[in-house]
């Protein structure tokens, strides 16, 4: 669908009406101005990069991405709305960081749902990063690694010690998973039962869980309750959902309003397990492990960086109302 000429918004009296009630969100790299015109029968677009942004030819390969993203996306866009994009010095020109990142800014709707994915290395922040921003923002917060250990646990006290034990799939069709909730926090429950931080984290669920956690039975298990709880969040009225563990960017979250992957060196990382009184090694881990890297996801290395220093980055790429 080619923009016409009727939804190229080009008249100084068309920007000076976004100056007033018009709504205006924003992340790291643009921000967006959305204003009501009820005479409006197709979207309006504009796009503005200042000087600041850079030379002239990543100017224009600034507009032609976003053009781009207009042309292809304007079907879902409400067709009374003028809609204008002003582009921060810095942008990083990733065609589909931006379109997640604009659609989900255009959402009608007063209050925007954030769903953040955080995939990474162990040890590398995931979990303490989820949850501070899920207590500064009121997201539902989800470890999925948690999931995974709450299921090997219940295998290994079912007496199948090993992921190759062929009663695996049928023993997966019988049980029930349900949430609990603890403030902002979600806990898996199985069959009823909910365990406790210690059973989960036990040398012998650490050398385990990576084993079981390649089950293709169990993981469709889980990735159905998982997808399952962006809809809770949005029933308990959280403000979004910030997931963290394996695979969320690429495959639970795929499309989800930012995507990031942490990680750190490994020495800091093995130090961090150790403070924590595990003995996890990570380096083991990280040969154990699959990830699915997300080519749209932000990577950010903690190995320098405070907490409150990897909230402040992953906040300025997160949209704002």
């Amino acid at each position: 669908m080619r923009l016409q000429k009727c939804q190229r918004i080009k008249k100084q009296a068309d920007f000076e009406q976004f100056r007033t009630n018009s709504i205006h969100r924003n992340v790291r790299d643009f921000f967006v101005k959305i204003k009501k015109n009820k005479s409006n029968t197709l979207p309006r677009f504009a796009i503005i990069t200042g000087k600041k942004v850079g030379k002239a030819h990543e100017r224009n390969r600034v507009k032609r991405i976003f053009r781009e993203i207009f042309h292809g996306e304007q079907s879902r866009l409400n067709p009374q709305n003028d809609y204008l994009v002003i582009a921060r010095k810095g942008i990083l020109p990733n065609f589909w960081l931006l379109r997640n990142q604009f659609l989900h800014m255009c959402a009608d709707s007063s209050k925007l749902f954030l769903s953040i994915a955080i995939d990474g290395t162990a040890a590398s922040g995931k979990s303490s990063t989820a949850r501070a921003l899920a207590k500064k923002h009121y997201l539902l917060n989800v470890n999925t690694g948690d999931h995974y250990r709450s299921l090997t646990f219940y295998f290994l006290q079912k007496n199948i010690p090993t992921a190759a034990d062929p009663r695996i799939p049928e023993e997966l069709t019988s049980l029930v998973l349900a949430t609990q909730l603890d403030g902002t926090a979600e806990h898996l429950s199985i069959n009823g039962k909910i365990l406790h931080h210690t059973e989960l984290h036990s040398e012998e669920l650490n050398q385990k869980v990576a084993s079981f956690a390649r089950i293709p039975e169990l993981r469709q298990k889980l990735k159905t309750y998982q997808q399952s709880l962006v809809e809770l969040a949005k029933k308990m009225n959280f403000t979004g959902i910030v997931m963290e563990g394996r695979d969320i960017c690429s495959i639970i979250m795929p499309k989800a309003s930012a995507k990031f992957f942490l990680t750190a060196d490994s020495r800091i990382r093995a130090h961090r397990r150790a403070s924590e009184g595990e003995k996890d090694e990570v380096e083991q881990r990280d040969a154990m492990d699959h990830y699915y890297f997300d080519p749209h996801a932000i990577i950010i290395d903690t190995s320098g960086n405070t907490l409150e220093q990897v909230i402040a980055i992953i906040e300025e790429h997160i949209p704002a109302n």
